[in-house]
């Protein structure tokens, strides 16, 4: 029953970072595209 266990808790472990790893990623990517959009917006038009 330990070695059950053991298998879970790893696989959560790594579940858990894989999803804390993506949401981080995808924050990041859409704060940088953000930023890109505000400096165009306040580009001054030709």
């Amino acid at each position: 029953m330990s070695n059950h266990t053991d298998y879970t808790f790893i696989s959560l472990a790594i579940l858990t970072f894989l999803i804390i790893t993506s949401l981080s990623w995808l924050t990041l990517k859409t704060l940088k595209e953000g930023r890109k959009a505000l400096k165009e917006i306040n580009k001054p038009s030709k």
